[in-house]
């Protein structure tokens, strides 16, 4: 069983949750409801929650001010947001969960699902290393991201963004090709990731590779080419991407 506070200053929205949490995730007690920062911090303190849903934007103090009443954070974080599309990927970007309103519910249901395997297993450095990386992200305006959360077989790296030469699929795994020959394997597919390192001037030059264009050292001509790196590593541009990675690099 999880204990789960909702923080919202929406009325409605406060209540649409909860509803749903208690309809569709038997598994999930709501021990308080708060309205803002100055409510949601004592209901904190004295229930201590496993939960906390978090809407990002409020009157008096966002999400984060909240969270930056604790040191370390006992409990796992949901964020509930109608932001947009950068906001999003920010939150993605950072490793951490998200239901966009109007919440629905099979992914309320996965969110939980996640929740309840992270109690025990994820330490409290490893959330504040992430609202610690969401919140750099958030600063760094709309066009760039500085750090992302990959999730490992030993934990969670977080990597700058610019230190990312290029992404390798390899079956349901993403390789992730680092300065300095580092190499980091992830557990979910490219396609996770694309629409993120889009937004971070990464280019899909094969069904298998994103390239950041940031490293890139020349393209060679041929029937797809290929590309160099700035990490001396040669990959193979498909034909049917060769017309727009010439187009994205500025040769037509």
């Amino acid at each position: 069983m999880l204990n789960a506070i909702i923080v919202d200053d929406e009325v409605q929205s406060r209540e649409t949750l909860e509803r749903m949490l208690v309809n569709f995730c038997p598994q999930v007690t709501i021990v308080g409801k708060a309205a803002s920062v100055a409510e949601a911090v004592p209901l904190i303190d004295d229930h201590q929650p496993d939960v906390v849903f978090l809407d990002i934007e409020m009157p008096g103090g966002n999400g984060f001010t909240l969270l930056e009443h604790y040191e370390e954070f006992p409990f796992e974080v949901i964020f509930t947001t109608a932001h947009d599309l950068y906001a999003i990927n920010a939150i993605k970007f950072s490793a951490l969960d998200y239901l966009l309103k109007p919440v629905n519910i099979r992914e309320l249901q996965e969110a939980v699902k996640r929740a309840e395997k992270k109690i025990g297993v994820q330490s409290e450095a490893d959330r504040r290393q992430k609202i610690d990386a969401l919140r750099s992200n958030l600063a760094e305006g709309e066009q760039s991201f500085s750090k992302i959360a990959l999730p490992t077989a030993e934990g969670i790296d977080f990597i700058e963004v610019d230190d990312v030469i290029r992404v390798e699929a390899e079956r349901s795994y993403s390789n992730f090709h680092l300065k300095g020959r580092r190499k980091i394997m992830v557990s979910k597919p490219l396609s996770e990731y694309e629409a993120l390192l889009e937004a971070c001037n990464f280019f899909r030059i094969h069904k298998s590779h994103m390239i950041n264009l940031n490293h890139l050292e020349k393209y060679v001509k041929g029937k797809g080419g290929y590309v160099i790196m700035n990490d001396d590593s040669h990959v193979d541009v498909s034909v049917r991407r060769k017309e727009a990675l010439l187009m994205r690099i500025g040769y037509k």
